[in-house]
């Protein structure tokens, strides 16, 4: 027995997964095995702690204590004034809308531009009950690239009720993005979101992830992400997640690259009482290009923790990794990059930066990023800077008459905003950029006297 895994602990999931798996019938047998082994290697693994290297910075006590399960099957309550209104409403009228509430679909709450020909977007639910397109595509991929799968991976695929399959055909290119909004709307709720994308040869497209919890509401968002891009093709990411300030938020997202295929991950956290990211991402083809940007704004008692992991596998490839981050209050913020150069992949060009503002001396940050070169031809680099907001500037705008909040909105928003600037799509870009300046006034206003140590 897991001594990580109490016997009420287990036999609490174990009941919950039963109750799972009987509300669940008519599912195809290979979903069902899937789950049923997940489930096995989260009892055989049990929760991550601080003694794994992993894990070292991130104490996942408070979730596993509370023990978050799937709520009843019985449709979700919703209300509109529970969630942030900017994220709820992100990309209205700008692109194809899937919405989900703790977990299941809401047909009534999502809504559709004209779908180009062949573009396969639907909630997982009617792919596998054959009401909308071919389940080959999410039977062959589901699951291939989580490889070892740690507690939180396998209890989200164990216990994964529903989600979206985007499925762009070869040679396709969608203007539009395609927006899933993920919602936690019960108190003491867990849901398990599961999303799986394949990009098709000399395909390009937009996917725009969200995931956002009911203020004054704890729950729990365990979601994972499957990522494949075909030759030659195109793929932007955006995953945006706001938690209450009591609330969790676990990702993966697992990505693998063939050949003069580039990818761009942008990443975006705004609150939570702990928020755990992982990007895993296989460069597995020549000339592959790969993106990586994130920004995260962690107030009060937060704690934000990001790791990722570029795998050069084969030569040519490029990457560029960016993290910038600005924590306030007590909150704690963690970035562990990893990028790895293997022996085959000669001419590889990788970058990787980590930047973050500290504004009062309760706030932690831990930054770790590092390389992993086996070959002799690379050109690699990384750095990592943590500091306070300039006061030669602040006094610049403090002796224009600026006061101390706004000096400070204005410099913290400068820093953040340039972590947006290789989002393509402008609406998005302008509309993320109108959801940082609303989570900076609101960071500011409650930490007003204490960021930087200037009295007004």
């Amino acid at each position: 027995m897991n001594t990580r895994l109490p016997t009420e602990m287990r036999d609490a999931y174990a009941a919950g997964f039963a109750h799972a798996l009987a509300h669940s019938a008519g599912l195809p047998s290979w979903l069902t095995g899937a789950r049923k082994s997940a489930f096995d290697a989260f009892v055989e693994q049990g929760w991550p702690t601080t003694k794994q290297e992993d894990w070292r910075f991130t104490d996942v006590t408070p979730i596993m204590r509370l023990g978050l399960l799937p709520p009843p099957t019985a449709q979700p309550q919703f209300r509109e004034d529970d969630f942030d209104a900017k994220l709820l409403n992100l990309g209205s009228g700008l692109g194809h809308r899937l919405v989900f509430v703790d977990g299941q679909y809401q047909a009534g709450l999502s809504t559709w531009q004209a779908l180009p020909r062949d573009l396969l977007v639907a909630p997982m639910s009617s792919i596998v009950a054959g009401v909308a397109g071919d389940a080959k595509p999410l039977h062959d991929l589901l699951g291939r690239q989580l490889g070892s799968q740690n507690a939180f991976v396998a209890l989200s695929t164990a216990f994964m009720t529903d989600g979206a399959l985007v499925h762009i055909p070869a040679g396709l290119s969608v203007e539009l993005p395609i927006y899933l909004i993920f919602l936690s709307a019960n108190q003491g709720a867990a849901s398990f979101p599961r999303t799986v994308v394949l990009a098709g040869e000399n395909s390009q497209a937009t996917v725009v992830e969200v995931h956002i919890g009911a203020a004054d509401r704890t729950t729990l968002s365990n979601a994972v992400t499957e990522i494949v891009l075909a030759p030659h093709a195109r793929l932007a990411h955006h995953s945006i997640q706001k938690m209450s300030p009591t609330g969790f938020h676990v990702g993966h997202i697992a990505v693998t690259q063939q050949a003069d295929s580039a990818f761009s991950g942008h990443s975006l956290f705004l609150d939570g009482r702990i928020v755990r990211n992982d990007v895993c991402a296989l460069l597995s083809g020549e000339r592959c290009a790969c993106n990586l940007d994130g920004l995260y704004l962690a107030g009060g008692s937060s704690h934000i923790d990001n790791h990722t992991t570029i795998d050069h596998r084969m030569p040519k490839s490029t990457s560029r990794e960016s993290y910038r981050g600005v924590v306030d209050g007590r909150s704690r913020a963690v970035f562990n990059g990893r990028i790895v150069v293997r022996p085959g992949a000669q001419q590889t060009d990788a970058r990787q930066t980590s930047r973050n503002l500290i504004l009062t001396d309760g706030a932690v940050v831990h930054t770790k990023p590092h390389l992993e070169i086996f070959a002799n031809d690379v050109k690699c680099a990384h750095g990592a800077t943590i500091g306070r907001l300039d006061e030669e500037s602040l006094f610049y705008l403090r002796s224009r008459g600026i006061g101390v909040r706004e000096a400070n909105q204005i410099l913290i928003g400068a820093f953040m905003r340039e972590g947006l600037e290789r989002v393509a799509f402008s609406p998005l870009r302008e509309e993320l950029e109108k959801v940082l300046v609303s989570r900076i006034d609101d960071m500011t206003n409650a930490t007003n006297a204490t960021m930087t140590g200037v009295s007004t």
